[in-house]
């Protein structure tokens, strides 16, 4: 099937790798550099496998950027594959009616769910009024064909299907029973919910999916965080005013809902008190919170649960009502109840109870080991794409598909036209980045920046670092990835860099990092200023001792794994093509540790040299 593709050498080998690795394993991992057509082979590799439609493909993506470049490369091979994709998203981004309603941006993937299907009830019911965009356009034959013809992506069917007066999930909904190829985030399958939805509406059963898993490395984290929660205070303060409008509901005899919230506040309080230090957090038992429950409140285990439950029985009412009044069925109250229900259920092998100062008080429940949550998946083939999956043994190990072969693809460009350097003089190391060296810091970035007078990402490993060195300004223009930026703003940023000569400050690991294109001058220089290393917080050292016990190296799986990934991620930004001329500078001595894992990694004396000797030889 690929012969109508003209691919190189390399591209035809991993196609191949990936068929014959699939069909006798059910899964393959293929390593290959940024700009070496990882969607390509991904995608040719998946309709090899699809025997002529007899199995379907889905493509995870985590970010809506590369769900993008997935939609750019369909419409490129598309119909000379007989491919019919559908680019799926969520009701937050694909439905218009619930902006009308309610100007919220905390709707759970289930309240709209709700939303939706109590309007379209009464649309059936003779109440076209009930949501306009719910219409015959839905099931439209032209609509599909223009979803079939031109690949839109989900940001750009959203606009033509509000434009036009109709839903956008619905009609892609609808329009996937005759859909090939759906492009899809990783939440949307990770949720047992969504991914039954999904399936159903597909007519398709999991032993039949081809899944790509786009950026695979990011498989663990998002796992990981899926599958964790917490309850916080000021969760609770949101509870106990929601509770107030809807009628304070009584639990049992002389205790309202209002009472209970304030039982788990108190307990979370005193949780707090006792437990943390002067680090701001620590790990606990998942027993302990109902302890304090029924020592402090003089109550029984059973009466414990029973008020849980009437808990979650208020919260269901109020979901209800908020139906009937016609606003969106969220509910902070049903929220809560669902989490204490399933802290219960929890052990200490898997997952990691933390209590911490944050929101005014937390208790998360951290999972461990997201390999039990990747069960499912496990059910269907997949490949795993990626530019950074080493050590692979750790992927394999951490994800469960511990029998997966993998085959790495070796840097595809000249070598000469990407250089990484790291200086050894300096350290974001927490014991030793005193006001000083973040001053030292910023003269550095400063000189690099204005020596090299091209566009420069600078990856800070936190927001607090990147404000201490930035706090006395820079001589060149740049633009902040700040915490709460919003999509928008954020588009509108990059669009301002690519224009012209400037600078990006951004953090490890976020939007910037990885999945966004910048050919050619968009971006000529990386630089990492200091080692993303993860927050050494009571989490982070509960995952290490969880996989030293496992595998007698905690700090291989939950240190160098993710920190590596993420310095890879950031230097593949520069280069994407046989043109493009890079240059990756990293501000941490120990960098040292990590020269296993960056090909190419070498010690600096002298950076800023190093950078105008680069630029002069490259242009």
């Amino acid at each position: 099937m690929q012969s109508a593709v003209e691919l190189r050498s390399y591209q035809k080998a991993v196609v191949e790798f990936i068929t014959e690795n699939v069909r006798k394993q059910g899964s393959a991992a293929v390593e290959s550099p940024t700009g070496s057509g990882k969607t390509l082979m991904g995608l040719l590799s998946a309709l090899d496998l699809s025997d002529n439609g007899t199995r379907k493909i889905l493509y995870l993506t985590r970010t809506n950027s590369q769900q993008e470049q997935i939609i750019n490369e369909i419409r490129k091979i598309g119909k000379g594959f007989g491919v019919k994709a559908i680019p799926l998203q969520g009701r937050t981004n694909l439905c218009a009616l619930y902006r009308e309603v309610e100007d919220s941006a905390d709707f759970t993937a289930e309240s709209l769910s709700r939303f939706c299907s109590l309007r379209k009830r009464k649309v059936m019911s003779g109440d076209p009024d009930s949501c306009r965009y719910f219409n015959d356009k839905v099931r439209s034959k032209d609509v599909q064909n223009y979803v079939f013809s031109n690949n839109p992506t989900a940001e750009e069917f959203f606009v033509y299907a509000k434009e036009n007066g109709f839903c956008a999930y619905e009609s892609l909904k609808f329009s996937m029973k005759d859909a090939n190829l759906v492009i899809a985030p990783y939440a949307i399958f990770l949720n047992p919910v969504t991914s039954g939805r999904l399936i159903y509406n597909w007519g398709i059963s999991r032993d039949k999916l081809i899944v790509i898993l786009d950026e695979a490395h990011n498989l663990p984290d998002i796992a990981r965080e899926f599958s964790s929660f917490s309850v916080s205070v000021n969760q609770l303060n949101l509870a106990e005013r929601e509770s107030t409008e809807f009628g304070d509901f009584e639990l049992m005899q002389r205790v309202r809902t209002s009472d209970f919230i304030e039982m788990i506040r108190n307990a979370i309080t005193d949780l707090v008190r006792d437990k943390i230090g002067e680090s701001g957090e620590a790990r606990i038992r998942f027993d302990e919170f109902r302890e304090y429950m029924m020592i402090e409140n003089s109550m029984s285990s059973e009466k414990y649960s029973s008020l849980v439950d009437y808990m979650s029985i208020f919260g269901d009412y109020i979901a209800e009502k908020r139906e009937k009044e016609g606003r969106v069925p969220r509910t902070v109250i049903l929220s809560i109840a669902d989490r204490l229900r399933a802290w219960e259920t929890l052990d200490d092998e898997v997952y990691a109870a933390i209590v911490s100062r944050d929101r005014l008080g937390t208790i998360e429940a951290v999972c461990m080991d997201p390999s039990r949550i990747l069960d499912p998946l496990r059910e269907s083939w997949t490949i795993h794409m990626s530019g950074t999956l080493d050590p692979f043994e750790v992927y394999k190990n951490v994800t469960g598909f511990t029998e997966m072969n993998h085959m790495i693809v070796p840097y595809i460009f000249p070598k000469e036209n990407r250089k990484i350097v790291y200086d050894g003089s300096i350290t974001t190391k927490y014991d030793e980045f005193d006001d000083q060296e973040a001053a030292k810091m910023h003269d550095l970035i400063d000189k690099l920046v204005t020596t090299a007078g091209r566009n420069t990402i600078v990856f800070f490993p936190s927001y607090s670092t990147m404000d201490k060195v930035s706090m006395q300004g820079f001589s060149f223009r740049y633009f902040s990835e700040r915490r709460d930026i919003d999509q928008g703003s954020f588009m509108e940023m990059v669009r301002k860099f690519r224009k012209g000569k400037s600078a990006i400050f951004a953090v490890s690991g976020g939007r910037i990092s990885e999945g966004m294109n910048f050919p050619g001058v968009e971006l000529e220089m990386v630089i990492i200023a200091g080692i993303p290393y993860p927050r050494p917080d009571a989490k982070q050292k509960a995952i290490m001792e969880y996989y030293e016990r496992k595998y007698g190296n905690g700090w291989l799986y939950s240190v160098i794994f993710p920190t590596a990934i993420r310095m890879k991620q950031a230097i593949g930004r520069l280069i994407r093509n046989e043109k493009d001329r890079g240059m990756a500078i990293i501000l941490d001595r120990r960098a040292a540790s990590f020269m296993k894992y960056i090909q190419g990694l070498e010690l600096s004396t002298d950076p800023e040299k190093a950078v105008l000797d680069f630029f002069t030889k490259n242009g």
